[in-house]
């Protein structure tokens, strides 16, 4: 404590794969600062522009302090502020009504992430108490990625981010960690500065790719194709590690035959990269002893993802690089998600009706029968931003007769709720935080009160709770009671109160001792579970894109560039959206394109272009940029329809990914011309 000001050791709580160590600086019950934590071990001080403007966020003008009730039409903006009494009581009301007069199952509930944690289990606690409701299953980051590495290791966990020092090569393979994990570019610029050679594989050059010693610019979606094509020189040349391959690696005697067919020479017309290119590359990671690899998100959100995830995932494992220091496979860790999910006993399970894939969630509403879906609450989600082909969700929640969103701002989701509670920032709740990359629990303490009339989500089901006279007990259990139900054996909130829990440490090499937990207890590149879970091959075979020339000739004559939509600096999903600060309104860089793409469509820089395939639109200005491959454009991810004038995912489609159930927004063909 400085004078008055009292500094609070916390986590930034955007649902982020660095997860930093944060320290908030309080005075006179405010919070006036939030800055990296100098003891955290990949924090070390600093966080990213996006954690610099926590503060801001937290008394943003826009804020939601009070409930609001919609006047106008649905879509319109138009609110009025009631008492909770009010707001709870047309909530509560509207439930029983849909319960009396149809099924409980004709409510559908969405819970996402930003932020969520134990103290977000609240929604469906109240749900079960209400006998029932309807939710969708998979994920829109990154489960098609998680479920081909569980697959292939049985489980998921990254190396240490100080092992990257010990290196020899790093491949960032559709990984802008310069953007996405600046904490891990930290440790990747370290290592560099020790002789570490850094390749980077994206259609783009991003700020990651101008840092680093190689990159390879492959045609979007044929990262399966590349990676199979690397093993053929692999193997060709015997350039894998026979040893470790006999002893710890299953099937790759089928897969040195699959792989025969991806030539360099194939490759090169497939990916868009000459085949010495290729050569070099696998020569190069074959050569480096050890080697690390790190996957980026993207890379798996096409149809074609879990598979492709599976296919780069041979690659370490045939040349020994794994259960080595400075080798690894990252992608995710689960290391310090600890908890049970699921803190509370309810007297019967809730009658749960699993619609699908939620990367067709507004399809499912608008198609769901017996009951059809007549209304919904939404909360830590913003899915008018974020969800693919967004226009079908606007069609279904238009359609229902009732709509409840809990959120902080007045989003486009929330513009579209009849009933907008205020939601508290992760600032005003105690909770727990496991990190993703590396692998650490922390404990989240409340720094502040929540201001104005804002209530926590265990406060706002403990209302609606007593208003449809459901058992209350739970609601009012402390978070750290709550916790000690949740936490492993020797793992106490008091204990993470005093430090992060940190599962293995920075020693710790996953595999080390060459055990994986698959059915076979070996590294499979040949998956009999893939096949039978997933109906793929049980081999990492390489498809298409959903929408490419190779799969669909007829629509890419009609739309020839292939879309992707990246996350940005100034954006965590769509939260940070309304940042002035970090995001201009009008959605900030525009679309970016090769000169000689927008040459042959008579486009001048900043010129306003029509980005549109059949189905939507959105006008952007161009961005000419020599960087990106021809035929690719790019358009960021996160910006408000309300605010920004229009929402990327119009252009993308619904379609699940190979494996997880994930969202395949990246397979998308569109068209440019002069608006």
């Amino acid at each position: 404590m400085a004078g008055n000001r009292t500094i609070i050791r916390t986590v930034c709580p955007a649902p982020c794969y660095d997860a930093c160590g944060a320290l908030a600086e309080v005075e006179g019950g405010r919070l006036v600062g939030l800055r990296g934590d100098p003891e955290h071990r990949t924090t070390r001080g600093t966080l990213c522009p996006r954690g610099d403007r926590h503060v801001a966020r937290v008394y943003h003008k826009e804020r939601l302090l009070q409930p609001h009730v919609r006047k106008g039409a649905r879509g319109s903006g138009t609110f009025e502020p009631v008492s909770w009494g009010e707001a709870i009581e047309r909530i509560a009301t509207a439930l029983s009504k849909l319960a009396r007069e149809q099924d409980p199952r004709a409510l559908c509930y969405y819970g996402g992430s930003g932020p969520t944690g134990v103290m977000g289990q609240f929604g469906p606690l109240f749900l079960a108490y209400y006998g029932g409701y309807s939710s969708f299953f998979g994920d829109l980051c990154m489960h098609a990625g998680m479920e081909a590495v569980r697959l292939t290791f049985g489980t998921l966990e990254c190396h240490p981010p100080e092992d990257l020092v010990q290196s020899r090569m790093a491949v960032l393979w559709g990984k802008n960690a310069a953007v996405t994990s600046p904490h891990q570019m930290a440790f990747l610029r370290e290592a560099r500065e020790r002789g570490t050679r850094l390749a980077c594989i994206d259609p783009r050059r991003t700020a990651t790719a101008e840092e680093c010693d190689l990159h390879l610019a492959p045609h979007p979606g044929t990262d399966g194709f590349l990676a199979n094509a690397v093993a053929h020189v692999l193997i060709e040349e015997e350039l894998f590690d026979r040893a470790f391959v006999g002893a710890h690696v299953l099937g790759f005697e089928a897969y040195s035959s699959m792989v025969r067919q991806y030539e360099p020479k194939k490759a090169e017309k497939v990916c868009g990269l000459p085949a010495a290119d290729i050569r070099e590359f696998a020569r190069a990671y074959a050569a480096a002893k050890p080697a690390h690899m790190s996957v980026g998100f993207g890379v798996q959100r096409y149809r074609n993802g879990g598979q492709t995830i599976r296919a780069l995932a041979a690659l370490p494992s045939m040349t020994g690089n794994i259960g080595v220091a400075g080798g690894g496979f990252d992608f995710f860790n689960q290391a310090a998600f600890l908890t049970r999910p699921y803190p509370f006993a309810v007297p019967a399970p809730a009658r749960v009706r699993q619609l699908g894939p939620v990367s067709r969630l507004g399809r499912l509403i608008l198609n769901a029968k017996l009951p059809p879906v007549r209304a919904a609450i939404f909360e830590r989600v913003n899915p008018m931003a974020q969800a693919p082909f967004s226009p079908t969700i606007h069609y279904a929640l238009a359609g229902l007769d009732f709509v409840c969103v809990i959120d902080q701002f007045l989003t486009d989701t929330a513009r579209r709720a009849d009933v907008v509670l205020p939601a508290k920032s992760a600032f005003e709740e105690t909770d727990l935080h496991p990190g993703p990359w590396h692998g650490i629990l922390q404990l989240k303490p409340r720094c502040i009160e929540p201001p104005g009339e804002v209530k926590t989500e265990q406060e706002i089901y403990a209302l609606l709770a007593e208003a449809m006279g459901y058992p209350t007990e739970d609601y009012e259990l402390a978070p750290e009671a709550i916790f000690e139900r949740v936490l492993p054996a020797g793992l106490s909130p008091k204990r993470l109160s005093r430090q992060p829990f940190d599962r293995h440490g920075s020693g710790h090499i996953p595999f080390a001792d060459r055990r994986f937990p698959t059915p076979s207890g070996k590294i499979e590149i040949l998956s009999h579970a893939a096949e039978v879970s997933w109906r793929v091959d049980p081999l990492p075979f390489y498809s298409p894109p959903k929408e490419s020339a190779a799969n669909d000739p007829e629509r890419f004559k009609k739309f020839p560039l292939h879309l992707l939509t990246p996350k940005s600096a100034g954006r965590q999903c769509s939260q940070w959206g309304n940042d002035d600060a970090l995001n201009p309104p009008g959605g900030g860089g525009g679309l970016a394109l090769h000169p000689e793409d927008a040459a042959e469509r008579s486009v001048a820089a900043g010129q306003r272009v029509r980005v549109f395939n059949d189905r939507g639109e959105v006008k952007v200005p161009a961005r000419l940029d020599g960087g990106i491959r021809r035929g690719v454009v790019a358009l960021d991810s996160g910006t408000w329809i309300s605010r920004d004038g229009y929402s990327v995912n119009v252009l993308t489609q619904d379609d699940t990914t190979d494996l997880g159930y994930g969202a395949g927004f990246f397979d998308c063909l569109v068209q440019v011309e002069p608006a």
